[in-house]
C-alpha cells in the first residue's frame, strides 16, 4: 500500500500562512522604524552634547591667556555704625 504525502489542501495553508505573516512583518516594520527613530534620536543628543562640550572647552582655553586673576590675601574692613542707627541689613 502506497501513500500520498502530497498534502491536498496545500493552497489554503500557503494563503493562511499569508494572511498571518503579513500583519506580523508589518508589526516588526512598524516597531523596527521606532526602535531606529530613538536609537537615532540619542545619538543625535549624545553628539549634541559633546559639540557643546567641545565648543565650551575650546572657548575657555582660547580666553584662558586673556583674562588673569589676581591672588592674595585681603582684609574686610566694616563701616562703623553709629549707636543710634539701626545696622543695615
Amino acid at each position: 500500500m502506497r501513500m500520498n504525502i502530497v498534502n491536498e489542501s496545500g493552497g489554503k495553508q500557503a494563503w493562511l500562512a499569508w494572511v498571518l505573516l503579513v500583519p506580523i512583518l508589518i508589526a516588526a516594520a512598524v516597531v523596527g522604524f521606532f526602535v531606529f527613530v530613538l536609537i537615532l534620536g540619542f545619538v543625535l543628543f549624545a553628539a549634541a552634547v559633546l559639540i557643546a562640550r567641545l565648543w565650551w572647552l575650546r572657548r575657555k582655553l582660547r580666553n584662558a591667556g586673556t583674562k588673569q586673576t589676581l591672588e592674595g590675601e585681603y582684609v574686610v574692613i566694616r563701616e562703623k555704625i553709629p549707636r543710634d542707627q539701626e545696622p543695615r541689613r
